[in-house]
């Protein structure tokens, strides 16, 4: 399962408010199908956190009702020669993403009813930001913030542009009092996760494959740049693409 897919898996409820029997008649009015087809699951399915049905990984934050988890990035196909390179890097217990992408916000949670605001705040925003290359440099070892799950990511050059779509995205997050990205960004495709905290284990894997990734991109340099031309968000279970500027 990709990382983007566990989004998918943190739907929920259009329903911010708790009532008690004594004030809502047990024979509910059927939801409304446009409601119903923003989410992942049956109207007021409870849903349970089970590590078993998710290769064991860890809810990042519990799930509460009317939150709907989100996420802006920039999608990433890696061609056929990259992704080969990257089913060769064997670690112990690892598992190769089905889906690659970056990260330009945090995974944030997002009230129901501000759904359309953000979604057209985001239009507004790329509609004002011009397509950039990005550069793919290194490779680094990545932990979450619960030390749940390590990955291996691919690093991308910190350059103007991606400080500026970062930057404009915070002004956006800001507005719904959402937290920004990470103050010391770090920008990288995920590609390799395993369970825990392998951190320190991995890192000492890192001076060996950063000399089989310079070398694979030194003689297939095609690979080691990625032009941005749109930007993804997903929101639950739904999925939206924004076009930037040409320059």
């Amino acid at each position: 399962m990709s990382a983007l897919s566990l989004i998918g898996e943190y739907s929920s409820d259009t329903e911010d408010e708790k009532f008690s029997p004594q004030k809502v008649n047990s024979n509910r009015l059927p939801v409304p199908q446009s409601i119903l087809s923003w989410k992942g699951v049956k109207h007021h399915e409870e849903i349970e956190d089970d590590p078993s049905l998710h290769e064991g990984r860890i809810r990042s934050f519990k799930h509460e009702r009317g939150n709907w988890a989100t996420l802006v990035y920039i999608l990433c196909k890696p061609s056929k020669a990259l992704y080969s390179w990257m089913e060769n890097v064997v670690i112990e217990d690892g598992k190769l993403f089905e889906e690659f992408h970056i990260s330009l916000t945090r995974t944030v949670a997002l009230k129901f009813h501000w759904i359309d605001s953000f979604v057209e705040g985001l239009k507004d925003v790329c509609k004002n930001l011009n397509n950039f290359p990005v550069e793919l440099k290194d490779i680094k070892v990545y932990c979450n913030d619960d030390r749940t799950r390590t990955f291996l990511g691919i690093t991308c050059e910190n350059n103007e542009a991606l400080n500026n779509v970062t930057e404009t995205l915070n002004k956006l997050l800001n507005e719904y009092q959402l937290p920004c990205f990470y103050e010391e960004a770090s920008y990288h495709i995920s590609f390799l996760w395993s369970l825990g905290d392998q951190e320190e284990r991995l890192k000492k894997l890192l001076p060996s494959l950063s000399v089989l990734l310079k070398t694979f991109f030194f003689d297939n340099i095609e690979d080691s740049f990625i032009e941005v031309n749109e930007l993804h968000c997903k929101i639950g279970n739904k999925l939206y693409t924004f076009k930037l500027r040409s320059k």
